[in-house]
């Protein structure tokens, strides 16, 4: 678990109760990708409340507050997305355990809580100007992220450093790794089940790409003094027959993360390669009669930005823990802006998407305070 040296944690301490408090809030707003107006009104209604209504614009259900800037300070931008995944079935929503409870507690309401408390106390922020981000749409397909149209009005410009407050157990996590999705279809002919020899199974036909999948294992990538790993997976898998039927077409998705500095058009080289085996270049063109790849979701990496010198102070500084980000976050798209950014939250990393999603109070009183000391 992170820890941040030097950071006090009382938890009947006023700030540590409104960052419960908040995030418990926060969390009975149901607010699914795609769903996000109800809880953009209630960041914009506390944004308005901590800053004063000409410092917030709504871009959607995106909120940008930006406290007035203190002239010759660096800017740093928070970013956190107040979308959530479906939560299960009876989750609840309750304080329990010294943890708050709800879904999207750890991912990442708990982060909006420590942003809304950084807005709160923004007038004592006075090393650097705090610049706020909440954006919808996050956990949706990457082409439809509510932070598009964010960028794309400028909200970051002139921006120095950037944190996603995505959950981190309170680690810094640096850069992040690429995704594509792949739909992969293998053909075959139909047939009935009782007289198979009449048909040919296109799940058959997809046994020896699957083989290879299962065998890709992990592949560890060593970039600035840290680990990433790259994998290959099928993750759904589906006909559309009836049961009697030998299909002629059996469809997979295959996922494909990859480290940072790998270009899109080298993990898609490497992702068909995979797919097709080792058949010899000629006579690819002859097995694609047979199968269909179709790449629908393409992700670049994030960069490493460890030497950025605010940061580099900051955690060496409290003697932050740093690791790699083995996921895809909005780390990508800014570092590909030239913005320095990384990962910092206070949520459980093992508690994102979980059916009974938590994040330690502590772990919010301990994210807010190493933010406290970037700031001052």
């Amino acid at each position: 678990m992170g820890r941040c040296k030097g950071l006090v944690n009382h938890m009947t301490d006023p700030i540590a109760e409104r960052l419960a408090e908040t995030t418990l809030s926060l969390c009975r707003i149901s607010s699914v990708t795609g769903d996000e107006a109800a809880i953009a009104q209630e960041l914009h209604a506390r944004c308005v409340e901590h800053c004063g209504p000409e410092h917030v614009r709504r871009l959607g259900n995106a909120v940008v507050a930006a406290p007035p800037p203190l002239p010759g300070l660096p800017t740093v931008a928070l970013l956190g997305h107040s979308d959530t995944v479906r939560p299960a079935e009876g989750q609840k929503v309750e304080r329990r355990g010294g943890r708050v409870h709800g879904c999207g507690a750890s991912d990442m309401k708990g982060g909006l809580s420590v942003m809304l408390e950084l807005l709160r106390q923004a007038s004592s922020l006075t090393a650097a100007n705090l610049r706020c981000v909440f954006y919808d749409r996050e956990e949706g397909p990457a082409e439809e992220s509510g932070l598009l149209p964010v960028l794309a009005q400028g909200a970051l410009a002139g921006v120095d450093l950037a944190l996603c407050l995505e959950p981190t157990d309170n680690w810094v996590q640096a850069g992040c790794v690429g995704g594509l999705h792949a739909t992969v279809t293998f053909f075959g002919r139909r047939a009935h089940s009782a007289r198979p020899w009449q048909g040919d199974n296109a799940i058959y036909a997809a046994l020896p790409c699957l083989d290879r999948l299962r065998r890709f294992g992990r592949r560890e990538v060593y970039l600035d003094g840290l680990t990433f790993y790259e994998v290959m997976n099928a993750t759904m898998a589906h006909t559309d027959n009836s049961r009697n039927v030998v299909p002629d077409r059996f469809t997979v998705n295959v996922n494909y993360r990859f480290a940072p500095g790998k270009p899109l058009e080298v993990a898609e080289r490497e992702l068909r390669e995979v797919i097709l085996g080792d058949a010899a270049p000629e006579t690819r063109p002859e097995m694609q009669k047979n199968i269909g790849i179709d790449i629908i979701d393409r992700a670049p990496s994030g960069a490493v930005c460890l030497d950025q010198p605010l940061l580099r102070r900051w955690r060496e500084a409290l003697g932050l823990r740093v690791s790699a980000k083995q996921a895809w976050t909005d780390v990508a798209r800014l570092t590909a802006l030239g913005i320095p950014a990384v990962n910092f939250g206070p949520g459980e990393t093992a508690q994102a998407h979980q059916a009974d999603e938590s994040v330690p109070e502590a772990y919010l009183v301990q994210g807010h305070g190493a933010l406290v000391r970037l700031f001052t």
